[in-house]
This record gives C-alpha cells, sequence and structure tokens, in this order.
C-alpha cells in the first residue's frame, strides 16, 4: 500500500503489517459450503474431524507466500484448528466459488460472498454447528494518510456504504 501510494484499501483478515492502521466496518460471518453434487459424491462430513479423518476436498484460498493452511472452526471445546487439505487452491476467491459450484469440494468464505447460492440451492451448508470464525472487513491505510480529512471522509463513507450492500445481501428485502 505504501509502495504504491495508495490512500485505503478493503481486505478480509487479519493486519498483518504493523506499519498500516485497520479500521474495523463488520465483522463478516463465514461458512463451510458445498455443492449438493459433491456431496452427493463425497458425503457430507459430521463433523470437523471428518473433513481430515476422511480426506474432503478442501477449497484453500491460498495467497502467494502463505504457511500451511489450516481452518479455525468452533467446537463445543471452543475454537480449533483443523489442517484442511485438497487439490485445488487459488489466491481468487471467486475462482474457489466457481470449483465449489462445479462440485470439486468444500469452499471456506464469507455469508455474504455466497448467499445468492445458498438461497438457490447450488451451495449447501455444511457443519453449521461447528462455523468458522468470523472474518473482519476492514479498510486499511498508511497512518499519516487518516489525518487528511479526504481519506476520514471517504473511510466514513464506505463503511456505512459496504454495511448496508452486506446487510442487504444477507436479508433481501422481497
Amino acid at each position: 500500500i505504501m509502495k504504491e501510494g495508495i490512500d485505503v484499501a478493503f481486505k478480509l483478515g487479519l493486519l498483518e503489517d504493523s506499519s498500516l492502521r485497520m479500521r474495523g466496518i463488520m465483522d463478516c460471518e463465514r461458512v463451510l459450503a458445498a455443492a449438493p453434487a459433491y456431496l452427493q459424491k463425497r458425503g457430507e462430513p459430521q463433523s470437523p474431524e471428518d473433513l481430515v479423518e476422511k480426506g474432503h476436498d478442501c477449497l484453500l484460498l491460498r495467497f502467494p507466500g502463505s504457511r500451511e493452511y489450516h481452518w479455525t472452526l468452533q467446537t463445543p471445546e471452543g475454537p480449533k484448528k483443523f489442517e484442511v487439505r485438497g487439490p485445488f487452491d487459488s489466491d481468487d476467491g471467486d475462482v474457489i466459488t466457481g470449483w465449489a459450484l462445479a462440485g470439486r469440494g468444500i469452499l471456506n468464505k464469507p455469508r455474504f460472498d455466497i448467499e445468492p447460492f445458498l438461497r438457490d440451492g447450488r451451495l449447501k451448508v455444511i457443519l453449521p454447528a461447528n462455523p468458522p470464525a468470523p472474518v473482519k472487513f476492514a479498510a486499511v491505510y498508511p497512518h499519516k494518510n487518516f489525518q487528511d480529512p479526504k481519506v476520514r471522509l471517504l473511510l466514513d463513507f464506505m463503511a456505512e456504504r459496504c454495511q448496508r450492500m452486506i446487510r442487504e445481501i444477507l436479508n433481501p428485502v422481497r
């Protein structure tokens, strides 16, 4: 961000670069989901452990340079990490969604991102009692830029607008 002179960027996830500041916009519910065709072929996991023990094809959103991959899911004992694997990984969330729709595996995504496919039945939530930890949607910016009134106004506008858009996706007016 700083190298390219960007004033504000938006991201889902944690802030790893401590030279930047983050303004949280909202916590977003995440779900595990798969196409009915995948579940018919491979069976529906009954517990988070099934993802690993039964070798389910997990569709991994992995960014260049990322470490080994895990999903943190809620369990009766609290959040627990599961070292999931799968034949496909990408750094593009839309590609992951396309693979899931094609019946190639299980994805872990923010609910708002796949809600239309859940609603029309092309994807089904799995392990609803063991959801992934929510993900923070936030604006990221270099510390010095926040003092610019234009950046503050943009952040205020975008925070309100993004919150409204996500709520409308999750709760459409019928």
